[in-house]
């Protein structure tokens, strides 16, 4: 499986999945310790499934919040592109009518 190069993405959606990385790991060694403080010899078996399980909803919930974020952080960064595009725009037809006067003022000897 080839993992896909996130050195393109906005760096907020790097936060993003750094935050989100470090989460899944927090809530998986939390149940590993919680586990582990079980009292092994009263029941080992519970002790080990203590460890594995983790309540899904939670990670359930943190991963659409996480998506929700990373859209709305998608949806922000499009329009910036957009209104940087008519930015530039804009100065490009100001440097145009600028050449034009600049040509106007020398064909007319200012």
């Amino acid at each position: 499986m080839q993992f896909q190069d996130i050195s393109d993405l906005p760096p907020l959606a790097i936060i993003a999945f750094g935050i989100s990385l470090g989460i899944l790991y927090f809530v998986t060694k939390g149940g590993f310790a919680s586990g582990q403080k079980v009292n092994p010899a009263s029941a080992p078996s519970s002790a080990q499934v203590a460890a594995v399980i983790v309540d899904p909803t939670a990670l359930n919930k943190a991963t659409a919040a996480l998506e929700a974020q990373t859209m709305e952080n998608i949806n922000g960064r499009k329009s910036f592109e957009r209104g940087i595009e008519a930015l530039c725009r804009s100065v490009e037809r100001l440097c145009e009518e600028v050449d034009d006067l600049k040509k106007e003022m020398i064909r007319k000897g200012h």
